[in-house]
C-alpha cells in the first residue's frame, strides 16, 4: 500500500484503514461505527443514502458477499476538522453465483473529526463523477 499524506501523518489514515479491514472481518457494528450519524454514502448507481442506520444495510450486503479489500493507494488532504481522502482499492468478493470476482475502484471519502475521533461523513466507495 502506498500512502501519500499531503500534510503530516495523522489518525485520518488509521480511520481510513479501519473500514476496509472491518468489512473484510465481517464486523458490521464496528464498520457502521466508522461513519458519522449523519453520513452520506453513494451507492454504485449514485443513490445517496443518508444516515448511519440507513448505511448499515449496504455494509451488511458487502459483508454477506465476503468482501476483501486491499488498499493500494491513499492520498489524504487535511484542513482543520475535515479531510478529503482518495484511495484505490482492489476488491475481491463473491458474485451472484457464488463465484469470486475482482475489481478496482477509486473511493472518495470526506472525514470529519468528531470529539477527537475521525468519522466518515461522505463515502463514494465506488468512485463518483469520474469515468
Amino acid at each position: 500500500m502506498t500512502t501519500n499524506t499531503l500534510l503530516k501523518p495523522s489518525s485520518t489514515g488509521i480511520a481510513c484503514l479501519a473500514l476496509p479491514k472491518l468489512l473484510g472481518a465481517g464486523d458490521l457494528n464496528m464498520a457502521a461505527a466508522c461513519f458519522s450519524r449523519d453520513a452520506c454514502l453513494l451507492t454504485p448507481d449514485a443513490t445517496a443514502i443518508h444516515g448511519r442506520d440507513h448505511i448499515r444495510p449496504v455494509l451488511a450486503q458487502l459483508i454477506a458477499r465476503h468482501v476483501r479489500i486491499e488498499v493500494e493507494q491513499r492520498n489524504i488532504l487535511e484542513a482543520g476538522e475535515v479531510a478529503f481522502v482518495r484511495e484505490r482499492w482492489l476488491v475481491n468478493a463473491e458474485g451472484s453465483t457464488a463465484s469470486r470476482f475482482e475489481d478496482t475502484c477509486t473511493p472518495l471519502l470526506v472525514l470529519k473529526e468528531i470529539e477527537s475521533s475521525w468519522k466518515v461523513a461522505i463515502a463514494a466507495l465506488w468512485g463518483w463523477g469520474m469515468s
